[in-house]
């Protein structure tokens, strides 16, 4: 019954995965810089479609790796930028979603991050004292980063 379905086009898979970069993250459109919600967007939108097997895999698995900041211990959003709590989610979703797809290959179900580095940045750094959730300790708080510090 899916098969009449436009959304289930197999063009849709190969221009979300043209908008994957050399670094292995994903642009908003082609040949643009990889980015933390783009790539959470298009990994998940081609897990939905059946169709993460059309990128590479190893390139898009180690952007990921290194957009968790070893020191701080958050993510960070794009190549050479400062750790953002909401990556929280966009990066640490991108990763629980491939993680997802690669443990349905492997019959695992890890997650490939440092869960207690990412909870301690969370706490430590994008907690205000009087309540809500940051960006980073120099920012004030704000309720899109409360919702999507928590979320992650």
């Amino acid at each position: 019954e899916h098969y009449n379905n436009p959304l289930r086009d197999l063009s849709i898979s190969r221009h979300i995965a043209d908008c994957q970069t050399f670094e292995g993250g994903f642009g908003a459109e082609p040949f643009n810089e990889a980015h933390g919600g783009y790539t959470f967007c298009a990994l998940a939108a081609l897990r939905i479609l059946g169709t993460v097997s059309l990128v590479d895999i190893d390139t898009l698995q180690s952007w990921l790796a290194r957009r968790q900041m070893g020191f701080e211990g958050g993510f960070c959003g794009r190549t050479n930028k400062l750790v953002d709590g909401c990556y929280s989610f966009w990066q640490g979703g991108a990763v629980a979603v491939l993680d997802s797809y690669l443990g349905d290959e492997m019959k695992s179900s890890e997650i490939s991050y440092d869960e207690q580095m990412l909870q301690r940045y969370i706490l430590l750094c994008a907690q205000d004292v009087n309540g809500g959730l940051r960006d980073k300790p120099s920012k004030p708080k704000d309720f899109y980063h409360s919702c999507y510090n928590l979320s992650g």
